[in-house]
């Protein structure tokens, strides 16, 4: 926000390449945290799901009681996993049953987020039309696609194991397997995009593939996670700031109207409250669980960006959703870390 309000009056069209590519590797990485296998095999899976869910229904009918926009609703109840993961690894949190819970009602969530966005746009181009039905039927084709290739790598990973220890080898001087992993990240955006779709959920799906196929090979995902978090994926955290124009910062309605949307975020995600027990967790955890959730910086911006395109938010607006990721992902992180951090203490007798 500073860099391209108070120094770079302007952002140039290379930043906005990286800015675009950090995002779809920052949702290759989210992907390969969703262990598909664990979480259908998880009792808690359909708890898992439906908390997103219940997010889902909470807050486009809370804000329609208020008089406020379906969409703006939608927006709110919006998960992703981009903070989540990060600050869980920070912690040293993602390895511990909290952090595997969090991370899979975020990633979970996050899947949901995408399909719904899709399932919007293409309402609004089309309304209930066969053009809409083929864009859907596109998306249906892309998922079933993303299963098959599932099914083939798996086998090919079974048939060939030598030859995938060589590409994934973490003394490779050439690197062929971190090649091969950004080739699969962004083919998987191409394909999504070719079927009408956000690249976004293309990266997912292929990150979702990558680590069902490649399990349990932690320093390969080390290197990975340094090219990403290293390299590409700051540049689209910086690209989130620089959206932000720094004379909707003066206008009262923009920031009542951001603040309100922060409130509105942990609001739509306490619903993992009354849940806690059938999540396993404990009030304090399910308390940090609804905070890390509050921080959906991507899929906020996602739906600020589509609802100016479609008409439905006006530039205020937009500004305001803009505010309120970057809000929600400086406060709730924060509140979050300081929750963990305060452990109960032992009594002692006497």
């Amino acid at each position: 926000f500073l860099l391209f309000n108070f120094v770079i009056t302007h952002r140039p069209e290379w930043f906005e390449v990286l800015r675009e590519l950090g995002f779809i590797f920052l949702m290759f990485i989210a992907g390969m945290e969703l262990d598909i296998a664990r979480v259908l095999r998880s009792r808690k899976a359909v708890w898992l799901a439906l908390v997103p869910l219940a997010s889902f229904i909470l807050a486009p009918c809370l804000f329609v009681a208020m008089g406020q926009p379906f969409f703006l609703g939608i927006a709110v109840a919006l998960i992703s996993a981009g903070i989540a993961i990060p600050v869980l690894k920070e912690s040293g949190l993602i390895d511990q049953p909290i952090g595997q819970t969090i991370v899979n009602v975020a990633l979970i969530g996050e899947l949901f987020s995408i399909l719904a966005l899709t399932f919007l746009d293409a309402f609004h181009k089309h309304g209930i039309t066969l053009d809409a039905a083929l864009e859907l039927g596109k998306l249906a084709a892309l998922l079933g696609f993303a299963l098959l290739l599932l099914k083939i790598l798996y086998l090919l990973a079974w048939w060939f194991p030598d030859r995938v220890s060589k590409v994934m080898e973490s003394e490779d001087p050439v690197e062929e397997g971190i090649r091969a992993v950004i080739t699969v990240a962004f083919f998987g955006a191409v394909l999504a995009v070719l079927a009408g779709a956000e690249a976004i959920l293309g990266s997912f799906l292929a990150g979702t593939i990558f680590s069902y196929v490649f399990r349990n090979r932690p320093r390969f995902e080390e290197k990975i996670n340094a090219v990403g978090f290293g390299f590409l994926i700051p540049f689209f955290f910086v690209g989130v700031g620089s959206q932000l124009d720094k004379n909707l910062l003066t206008s009262p309605d923009v920031v009542l109207q951001a603040l309100f949307l922060t409130l509105m975020i942990l609001v739509s995600n306490l619903v993992t409250l009354p849940m806690h027990r059938l999540l396993g967790l404990d009030l304090r955890e399910a308390v940090s669980m609804a905070l890390l959730l509050s921080a959906p910086l991507t899929m906020i911006v996602v739906a600020g960006s589509l609802g100016l395109r479609m008409g439905l938010f006006t530039i205020e607006t937009n500004g305001a959703l803009v505010l309120t990721a970057l809000l929600a992902s400086f406060i709730y992180p924060s509140l979050f870390r300081l929750v963990v951090q305060r452990k109960p203490q032992p009594t002692h007798p006497g």
